[in-house]
This record gives structure tokens, C-alpha cells and sequence, in this order.
């Protein structure tokens, strides 16, 4: 495996934009902000591009492409990436990514829907380099598993880009050309709400994740849109992903599962308060939050099903709750986060670990079966990459994910946005829209800026 060190820096946009002219490049996003104190969460970003392997879902086949190959395979693509990567772990080290795969799964890849998505359910790039940045001793790293042929040449263009001094990206202009709340999707949340409530009543389900769609018609490069969110949001699972006709814009505070050697982590989130206009307003806010016992009952159901998705791959006995009902800060909300831990079974991988409990319950609500159908049922819209997952396979066997909220597809000129939240029994559909409104505040804010409403 071969290492170089390379002149850190705090912003990490700084590596992106001397690597965004190669194929798929990505950017894994902790967001660290230097002036703020030291968080366990915000310590690396990684950085990438110029897969030398693709797999992708496409026509519901399964297709992977090489240089100057295509092939398609009748494999499951989650299958297949597992088996392409088994050929290739190769190394042992204690940074988080040493090579290996990136890329996301929209909501619907273990959804039977009939709805068509805008993106494909499938989508990674195994990479065999990585910018690796970590933010605790200010150090940055260029690593390479040294397995294609182009690496080399790869690494050198990126060092000489990165020792110019001029900036290799122009900023092009981005425009909003329409406010996100220029149309209230109330009634028709309303509706569905009663419908959930219904579902409820009848013991169906006893939580269901229910969300909504915008659009906003947009102009000019997505990655000035994200530069200026990531400013905002702040968030610790934030990416980043441009593809070939699309790009994934996440600014998602939630871990989804995360697993070093045989050591397994999840951390829903669960209960949601907007912050104050005062210091008054946040303290009540916060303490309104902390001591709610529909939030508190909301965050348990998820840790139930969560350890119920986690004891298919860990080892009998090994879960358990390690934080429950946990306040954490973010710039325009409080929420509430559990953590869960257990140990990797030996005879599973974080292939199965990861795939067989997607999607996250955060967002599907429990059961996950029976929420999943009423989703399917009401909602108007896809979900894509909203409710997915952002995912890294390490070529020393680390995985991290992260769950899709927070989220946007820009696309031919029109970004798609999201949010949603649970409904139990004892939800208001008032307050439940008015949660899902304070969610989208800092894509909100960043929309503003774009139309020149800030």
C-alpha cells in the first residue's frame, strides 16, 4: 500500500476541487468546522475519483464495467459488489478508507415498487486511491492499494495540482429560480396523515415515516449549491457524489451503520426540535425536546427494530443500547440520537450487515415491512437517493454509511428535495408539517442565497 503525505487543510473542498475533472469523483464530508470543539464524529474526510470498477443497477440488471468492459450479470448488483471486492481485500491499516468502494442505494433498492426513480437504485465505484484527511492531527494522506495500472499517473497529476497555487476551479454562477416553500404541499400531507392514522388505529403499523417532494428549476454547477449548504448545514455524514448526468448533494447528521473489525455501530436518530429565535426560546426548546415522552417512545420503537435488524449479522448476546435518547446541536434543530453497538458474527461481512438491514427504520418506521407498504401506498413520489444511503467498503474491511435525510438529486437543471418524519398514534398533523418545514430550513437558507433572497 503506498502513503503520501500532502499539505493539510481545514476545508476539505479545497482536495475536491483539484480532483473533480476525474470520473465520479466523491466527497465523504464530515464538515469540520476548526473553531468548534473537537467531535469523534468530524474527524476524517475522504476523497475520490476514476473508479477502475462500476457497478450499477440498470434496466433491474446488474451491470459492472471495467476500462474497456461491460458486462451484465443476473447476480443481485449488492451481490456482486461483494463479490468483486471479496477478490480485493488486500490490506490492513487504522485509517478509515484505504481504496475500495463508494457509492449510494436509493430507498427503492429493497423496495417492490412500481414507481419509477430518477436515479439508478444502485450505484458504486470501486476506487483503488483516496485522499484521506484527518482533521484531529491536521494530516492528510494520499493512499493507494496500488491495483490499476492508472493510479500512478493519477497521483502524480494530483500532485502537481495540488502544489499550484492557482485555483483550478471557476465558480459559475449558481441560480435558484424558485423558493422551496412558493407551494404548500399541506393538503395533501393531511391527507396521507389521516390515512397513516388509520393504518395506526387498526394496529398495522405502530410508526410510519411519511414525507414529501419539491423541485426547484436551477442553473449553473451543483457543487457551488453544496459548498455553500456545507457552510450552512454542518452536519457530520454529509457527501457529496457527481456522476454522470446527476449528483447526490447530502447533508445528513445520521450514521447509519458503521463497522471496524468485528465492532458494530448504529446511531438513529429519533425526536427533532427546531432552535429558538432567542437564548430563551432554544433553552425551552431544548428542554422541551429532552423530557418528551412522544419523542422518547418514537426514538425506542426505532432502537427496537434497529437491534432486531442488527441481531441478523452480530453475535447473539453482543447488542446492546449504548446511549439512549441522546440531545445532539445542530445549526437549525435539536434531535434526539441513540447508539447501538454489537459484534460482527464470523461467519458474516459488512456486505450482509450493511445490506440486510437496508433500509435504515429511522425512516421507514416498524414493522419495516408493513411501514414500507403504506409508504409505497401514499406517496406520490420516489423517494431516490432521499431515505438511501451514502456507503463505503474499505479495502481493510471498514464500512461506514450514512442514512439519506437532509438529502438532495440535482438533475437536468432541477433539484429534487425531500424531507419527512415518523407518525405514531399520537402525532398532530400540524406539528408533524411544521417538523418536516424546520428539517428543510438550512437547504432553505441555502435556496435563499441562490435567489438572491439573502
Amino acid at each position: 500500500m503506498r502513503q503520501i503525505k500532502i499539505p493539510y487543510h481545514s476545508d476539505s473542498s479545497y482536495y475536491y476541487e483539484r480532483i473533480r475533472h476525474l470520473d465520479w469523483p466523491v466527497f465523504i464530508d464530515s464538515c469540520f468546522q476548526p473553531e468548534r470543539p473537537k467531535n469523534p464524529l468530524v474527524r476524517y474526510d475522504l476523497l475520490t475519483g476514476q473508479p477502475f470498477k462500476k457497478i450499477i443497477e440498470k434496466d433491474g440488471c446488474s451491470v459492472l464495467l471495467s476500462r474497456d468492459d461491460e458486462k451484465t450479470s443476473s447476480l443481485d448488483p449488492s451481490v456482486l459488489l461483494k463479490k468483486e471486492m471479496e477478490n480485493l481485500q488486500i490490506n490492513d491499516s487504522s485509517l478509515p478508507f484505504t481504496g475500495g468502494a463508494i457509492g449510494f442505494l436509493a430507498y427503492e433498492k429493497n423496495n417492490v415498487s412500481s414507481k419509477n426513480t430518477l436515479i439508478p437504485k444502485f450505484h458504486f465505484g470501486i476506487y483503488d486511491w483516496a485522499i484521506t484527511v484527518d482533521h484531529f492531527k491536521s494530516e492528510a494522506f494520499i493512499v493507494s492499494a496500488e491495483m490499476d495500472s492508472n493510479t500512478l499517473a493519477i497521483i502524480n497529476d494530483l500532485l502537481i495540482r495540488l502544489s499550484e497555487k492557482k485555483l483550478p476551479y471557476q465558480s459559475h454562477k449558481f441560480l435558484c429560480k424558485s423558493s422551496l416553500f412558493s407551494k404548500s404541499l399541506f393538503r395533501e400531507y393531511e391527507k396521507n396523515f389521516k390515512q397513516v392514522n388509520k393504518y395506526l388505529i387498526a394496529g398495522d403499523c405502530y410508526q410510519v415515516n411519511l414525507s414529501l417532494k419539491w423541485q426547484v428549476e436551477t442553473e449553473g454547477d451543483s457543487w457551488d449549491f453544496y459548498k455553500k449548504f456545507r457552510s450552512i448545514n454542518q452536519s457530520p455524514f454529509m457527501a457529496y457524489l457527481a456522476y454522470d448526468n446527476f449528483e447526490i448533494l447530502s447533508g445528513s447528521p445520521e450514521r447509519f451503520i458503521t463497522c471496524e473489525g468485528h465492532d458494530v455501530i448504529t446511531r438513529p436518530i429519533k425526536g427533532t426540535k427546531p432552535r429558538g429565535s432567542s437564548k430563551d426560546e432554544d433553552i425551552k426548546n431544548k428542554d422541551i425536546l429532552i423530557n418528551s415522552k412522544k419523542d422518547q417512545a418514537e426514538n425506542l420503537m426505532i432502537v427496537d427494530l434497529l437491534r432486531n435488524d442488527l441481531g441478523i449479522n452480530c453475535e447473539t448476546g453482543s447488542i446492546s443500547v449504548e446511549e439512549l435518547f441522546k440531545l445532539e446541536i445542530y445549526p437549525n434543530v435539536y434531535h434526539l440520537v441513540s447508539t447501538i453497538s454489537g459484534k460482527l458474527k464470523k461467519d458474516s461481512t459488512v456486505f450482509d450487515l450493511f445490506f440486510d438491514a437496508f433500509p435504515g427504520g429511522s425512516i421507514t418506521g416498524a414493522p419495516k415491512k408493513r411501514a414500507m407498504e403504506v409508504i409505497d401506498e401514499l406517496e406520490n413520489h420516489a423517494r431516490d437517493f432521499y431515505c438511501g444511503s451514502v456507503a463505503i467498503f474499505s479495502f481493510n474491511n471498514r464500512m461506514d454509511s450514512n442514512i439519506g435525510i437532509r438529502s438532495m438529486v440535482h438533475k437536468d437543471n432541477l433539484m429534487h428535495i425531500y424531507s419527512g418524519g415518523g407518525l405514531t398514534i399520537a402525532s398532530d398533523a400540524q406539528d408533524e408539517y411544521a417538523e418536516i418545514m424546520q428539517k428543510l430550513g438550512n437547504i432553505q437558507k441555502t435556496i435563499e442565497y441562490f435567489n438572491g433572497q439573502l
